[in-house]
């Protein structure tokens, strides 16, 4: 869309020419002003609170407008609907329905604009491939007695519109009409008032009663008051309710059957596919087997680990017990990390072919202690001195 300017546009009819021109001052340049007019059948027995206000799809007047879109057209659809839509949530005031466009018309001739009937902003219902509804409208009795009169029997909103898509952006107000500008809208929902006759041919009774009577309302007379019309809308009111239920039934019922038929399908009795499932008495001893096969091999591991370190001189025979249950512990690779960092030492390999008598006045000990000793000593991290005073008492 492109950016508003101060500049003014205006689709001018030959009725409505000075109103428009006032409404459309200051818009946009690429928004355009429209009041057209749409037909709707008003009963005289009833008056429906369901209107069409715009029908769907492209339209135009029958003098040819819109004259400033490039399709020549308005188009109502899902995008319109959108805008519309966004537009009349910032609306806190109802819309309302005049007589003839006298809004537009009041400030020229000075005269009042009467409502004949208003709704909720929020009341808006989109049909694809009908039309734009005004929902629940609340007529006022002026209006109504005028509707049921056949006095009016059209509708014409007043809406801004995109010059560029031709897709209406914004609503205004609309208007009861006998002039109507654009044909293919949907009639009004009315009680119907031609007069027939009963199967016997005796009694006289028009369309309108013989409705009500099947919904439980009887009318005396061929005078339908507004009360019988609300009891006869309260009355289709709950057979619509019947029906949702028995939908809703009828949704639950086949979801029913679903869920019976894969519980069917995922029986005892139903062939299993053996290339992927196996039963589990099976896989819970394979499970087993390998968990014992893996026990195993880990000892096995540990302890060829700590006899390699033994014959590579990293350890003596005093740790093997220790580093065996340090590698049944935490685990092979932590045991392989420990032994790793150590370097063999040629004494613990070598064979020990002379022995040195332990020298009894040798008062620091240090003669006494072989090369394990030492060994021994720096792994616990005692002088070779108090290692050997230590072992000389134990001896």
């Amino acid at each position: 869309m492109k950016k508003p300017s101060t500049k003014t546009s205006l689709l001018e009819t030959a009725s409505l020419t000075s109103a428009l021109a006032v409404l459309s001052a200051n818009q946009p340049a690429d928004l355009g002003f429209a009041a057209c007019r749409f037909a709707s059948e008003i009963n005289e027995q009833g008056v429906s609170e369901r209107v069409m206000v715009m029908p769907d799809g492209y339209f135009k007047s029958h003098d040819g407008r819109p004259f400033d879109v490039p399709a020549n057209a308005w188009l109502l659809d899902q995008a319109a609907f959108e805008l519309l839509k966004s537009t009349a949530s910032t609306r806190t005031n109802d819309y309302h329905f005049d007589y003839e466009h006298q809004t537009l018309h009041a400030e020229e001739n000075g005269k009042p604009a009467p409502a004949s009937g208003w709704f909720n902003p929020a009341d808006l219902e989109y049909v694809p491939g009908e039309g734009l509804y005004a929902l629940n409208v609340r007529w006022t009795p002026s209006a109504r007695a005028h509707l049921k009169n056949d006095e009016y029997r059209f509708i014409s909103p007043v809406f801004h519109y995109d010059k560029q898509t031709g897709r209406p952006t914004k609503l205004r107000h609309f208007a009861l009409t006998n002039d109507p500008a654009v044909d293919g809208m949907d009639k009004v929902a009315v009680l119907k008032t031609s007069k027939t006759h009963v199967n016997n041919g005796d009694t006289p009774m028009n369309a309108a009663q013989k409705l009500l009577s099947l919904l439980g309302v009887t009318v005396d007379g061929d005078n339908v008051t507004d009360a019988d019309y609300t009891k006869a809308t309260t009355a289709l009111a709950a057979l619509k309710a019947k029906a949702d239920e028995a939908d809703t039934l009828t949704t639950q019922l086949s979801n029913a059957n679903d869920a019976v038929a894969a519980l069917k399908a995922n029986s005892p009795n139903a062939e299993v596919n053996l290339a992927k499932y196996v039963p589990v008495e099976t896989y819970n001893a394979l499970h087993t087997e390998m968990v014992a096969l893996k026990s195993s091999s880990a000892t096995q591991s540990v302890e060829q680990e700590v006899n390699k370190a033994k014959q590579d001189g990293r350890i003596i025979a005093s740790e093997v017990e220790y580093l065996t249950n340090l590698g049944n512990q935490q685990g092979v690779a932590a045991l392989k990390a420990v032994l790793d960092a150590r370097s063999p030492i040629a004494s613990l390999t070598a064979q020990q072919t002379t022995h040195t008598p332990k020298p009894e006045n040798d008062k620091d000990g240090l003669a006494a202690l072989t090369a394990e000793d030492k060994y021994a000593a720096d792994q616990l991290g005692l002088s070779h001195a108090a290692f050997a005073k230590a072992k000389q008492e134990q001896n």
